[in-house]
Protein backbone atom coordinates (compact mmCIF):
# COMPACT_ATOMS: atom_id res chain seq x y z
CA UNK A 1 0.00 0.00 0.00
CA UNK A 2 2.84 2.39 0.91
CA UNK A 3 4.61 1.66 -2.40
CA UNK A 4 1.40 2.28 -4.37
CA UNK A 5 0.85 5.74 -2.76
CA UNK A 6 4.45 6.71 -3.36
CA UNK A 7 4.32 5.64 -7.01
CA UNK A 8 1.07 7.58 -7.54
CA UNK A 9 2.58 10.71 -5.95
CA UNK A 10 5.71 10.46 -8.10
CA UNK A 11 3.62 10.05 -11.25
CA UNK A 12 1.51 13.08 -10.30
CA UNK A 13 4.66 15.20 -9.94
CA UNK A 14 5.97 14.07 -13.34
CA UNK A 15 2.65 14.89 -15.01
CA UNK A 16 2.52 18.32 -13.35
CA UNK A 17 6.08 19.20 -14.40
CA UNK A 18 5.34 18.11 -17.99
CA UNK A 19 2.12 20.15 -18.07
CA UNK A 20 3.87 23.27 -16.75
CA UNK A 21 6.65 22.90 -19.30
CA UNK A 22 4.14 22.60 -22.15
CA UNK A 23 2.20 25.66 -20.95
CA UNK A 24 5.39 27.75 -20.80
CA UNK A 25 6.43 26.60 -24.26
CA UNK A 26 3.02 27.47 -25.68
CA UNK A 27 3.08 30.89 -24.02
CA UNK A 28 6.56 31.75 -25.35
CA UNK A 29 5.98 30.40 -28.86
CA UNK A 30 2.36 30.92 -29.87
CA UNK A 31 3.38 30.87 -33.57
CA UNK A 32 5.37 27.66 -33.38
CA UNK A 33 8.88 29.09 -33.65
CA UNK A 34 11.95 28.44 -31.53
CA UNK A 35 13.32 31.39 -29.53
CA UNK A 36 16.84 30.86 -30.87
CA UNK A 37 18.14 29.30 -34.08
CA UNK A 38 21.32 29.30 -36.15
CA UNK A 39 21.76 30.05 -39.83
CA UNK A 40 24.67 30.06 -42.26
CA UNK A 41 25.11 32.61 -45.03
CA UNK A 42 27.49 31.34 -47.73
CA UNK A 43 27.82 34.82 -49.24
CA UNK A 44 27.49 38.35 -47.79
CA UNK A 45 23.78 38.97 -47.17
CA UNK A 46 21.78 42.16 -46.57
CA UNK A 47 19.52 41.76 -43.53
CA UNK A 48 17.42 44.64 -42.26
CA UNK A 49 19.63 47.16 -44.05
CA UNK A 50 22.90 45.70 -42.68
CA UNK A 51 25.29 43.79 -44.92
CA UNK A 52 26.38 40.70 -42.98
CA UNK A 53 29.54 38.87 -44.04
CA UNK A 54 29.32 35.20 -44.95
CA UNK A 55 29.34 32.99 -41.88
CA UNK A 56 27.31 31.46 -39.07
CA UNK A 57 24.79 33.48 -37.07
CA UNK A 58 22.67 32.97 -33.97
CA UNK A 59 19.15 34.22 -34.67
CA UNK A 60 17.21 35.38 -31.62
CA UNK A 61 13.47 35.95 -31.93
CA UNK A 62 11.79 38.66 -29.87
CA UNK A 63 8.48 40.46 -29.80
CA UNK A 64 8.52 44.27 -29.67
CA UNK A 65 4.85 44.91 -28.97
CA UNK A 66 3.09 43.27 -31.91
CA UNK A 67 6.21 43.41 -34.08
CA UNK A 68 8.35 40.29 -34.45
CA UNK A 69 12.07 41.12 -34.50
CA UNK A 70 14.92 38.80 -35.46
CA UNK A 71 18.43 39.63 -34.26
CA UNK A 72 21.30 38.07 -36.20
CA UNK A 73 24.52 37.78 -34.17
CA UNK A 74 27.67 36.53 -35.87
CA UNK A 75 29.31 33.49 -34.26
CA UNK A 76 33.04 34.21 -34.06
CA UNK A 77 34.49 36.80 -36.40
CA UNK A 78 33.89 40.50 -35.68
CA UNK A 79 30.57 39.85 -33.91
CA UNK A 80 28.60 41.67 -36.60
CA UNK A 81 24.90 42.09 -35.78
CA UNK A 82 21.71 43.01 -37.64
CA UNK A 83 18.05 43.36 -36.67
CA UNK A 84 15.11 42.82 -38.97
CA UNK A 85 11.36 43.07 -38.51
CA UNK A 86 9.35 40.27 -40.01
CA UNK A 87 5.89 38.86 -40.41
CA UNK A 88 5.24 35.30 -39.31
CA UNK A 89 3.32 33.28 -41.89
CA UNK A 90 1.89 29.97 -40.63
CA UNK A 91 2.91 26.81 -42.47
CA UNK A 92 0.57 23.85 -43.06
CA UNK A 93 3.05 21.51 -41.34
CA UNK A 94 6.40 21.66 -39.57
CA UNK A 95 9.21 22.72 -41.88
CA UNK A 96 11.27 19.73 -43.00
CA UNK A 97 14.44 21.81 -43.53
CA UNK A 98 15.87 25.29 -43.07
CA UNK A 99 15.40 27.43 -46.19
CA UNK A 100 16.46 30.92 -47.23
CA UNK A 101 14.83 32.93 -49.99
CA UNK A 102 16.71 35.97 -51.24
CA UNK A 103 16.84 38.42 -54.12
CA UNK A 104 19.59 40.57 -55.58
CA UNK A 105 19.34 44.35 -55.33
CA UNK A 106 20.62 47.05 -57.73
CA UNK A 107 24.04 46.97 -56.00
CA UNK A 108 24.26 43.22 -56.76
CA UNK A 109 23.90 42.38 -53.04
CA UNK A 110 22.06 39.32 -51.80
CA UNK A 111 18.98 40.48 -49.83
CA UNK A 112 17.31 38.05 -47.43
CA UNK A 113 13.54 38.00 -48.07
CA UNK A 114 12.28 34.90 -46.21
CA UNK A 115 13.71 32.47 -43.68
CA UNK A 116 12.20 29.16 -42.56
CA UNK A 117 13.78 27.03 -39.84
CA UNK A 118 13.51 23.25 -39.71
CA UNK A 119 10.89 22.17 -37.17
CA UNK A 120 9.07 25.54 -37.02
CA UNK A 121 5.44 25.87 -38.06
CA UNK A 122 5.79 29.42 -39.37
CA UNK A 123 8.07 31.14 -41.86
CA UNK A 124 9.63 34.59 -41.42
CA UNK A 125 8.92 37.11 -44.18
CA UNK A 126 11.25 40.08 -43.68
CA UNK A 127 9.79 43.57 -43.85
CA UNK A 128 11.96 45.58 -46.25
Amino acid sequence: MYFQKRTTAALAVVVMVFACTMMLAAKNNPMGIADKQTVNFTTPTLVGGTLLPAGDYNVIHEMNGKTHVMTFQQIGGKKTQAKANCNLVPLKAKAQRTEQISTTNAKNQRVLEELTFEGDTATHVLVQ
